[in-house]
């Protein structure tokens, strides 16, 4: 039996330790990064296809195909778990009136869609994100037609009425779009606060922070790219683990878009790589 002096156990000890902890980091590691995320592709008029996208593989697989009618349009996806997305659909501007209304089109991979309409919005309101929250509840950004008001709504999946959040009070003069969460390990505060952009005239775009538990609305970071100002707004934010959420988006006159990371403490983005979706989703816990 080999015996080992009380500094050779020591050493052995912190050996041990330390590689453990680089696999349980590795473990770590790939569990983040093996995440799903979804994305709808708009490959002609009318039809949206539904894909998955595993940010470990890079492997993207189609799941399913819905139609909408031709004087509407795609606002936003969002994942409700087991194959079931709720996507927020609403007339075109150049629709005539009364030919469509907002709606929610539920889709379920292998099921036929079904389609509840959306009540409770002015007449020059617009549903423009829905985001399943970490707690699975549904909640909405309006836009007023001239995108300058927005207003945070809570929305019923099942009778499609909306009822405006009291004491979240966004600033009328400013332009916000799209909502995601990010969701940090054993930290309950972080189901009550949502992210949000902030687009100035000239396209640079910030995060906002909007907390439902306290009421407060929160300048966050301005997002860079590669050590220079973003100006491009998104096509969606997505919700992810740790401190980071998902954007689709892509530089000024750039096509198709990109998937990015952003760091929602410092407000830096990273590529992950290209996509040609429109809108992103993902689970209510981000995973």
């Amino acid at each position: 039996m080999l015996k080992l002096t009380r500094r050779q156990f020591g050493q052995l000890v912190i050996a041990t330790a330390t590689f453990a902890g680089l696999g349980y980091l590795g473990k770590r590691t790939v569990a983040q990064t093996s995440s799903i995320i979804y994305g709808v592709r708009v490959p002609k008029a009318g039809q949206l296809v539904i894909q998955s996208l595993d940010l470990a593989t890079k492997q993207i697989q189609e799941l399913t195909s819905v139609s909408i009618q031709s004087g509407e349009q795609l606002n936003s996806i969002s994942y409700l778990g087991s194959n079931k997305f709720v996507l927020s659909i609403s007339p075109l501007k150049s629709a005539a009136k009364g030919n469509n209304s907002p709606r929610l089109l539920t889709v379920t991979v292998g099921q036929s869609p079904t389609s509840t309409p959306i009540s409770g919005l002015a007449n020059d309101q617009n549903l423009a994100n829905v985001l399943v929250t970490n707690d699975g509840s549904l909640v909405g950004l309006t836009h007023r037609s001239d995108k300058t008001s927005s207003t945070l709504v809570n929305i019923d999946a099942n009778t499609g009425a909306i009822n405006t959040i009291n004491n979240i009070t966004l600033p009328v003069s400013e332009r916000f779009d799209n909502l995601a969460q990010s969701k940090l390990d054993n930290v309950a505060e972080s189901n009550g606060i949502i992210y949000t952009t902030n687009l100035t005239q000239q396209g640079n775009t910030s995060l906002v922070q909007l907390d439902l538990t306290k009421g407060q609305v929160s300048p966050g970071a301005q997002l860079t790219i590669d050590g220079k100002v973003w100006n491009s707004g998104f096509s969606t934010l997505a919700s992810a683990s740790g401190d980071q959420i998902y954007a689709l988006g892509a530089p000024r006159y750039v096509t198709p878009n990109n998937l990015y990371t952003i760091n929602v403490s410092t407000g830096v983005m990273t590529l992950i790589q290209q996509w040609d979706v429109v809108k992103t989703t993902t689970s209510a816990s981000g995973a």
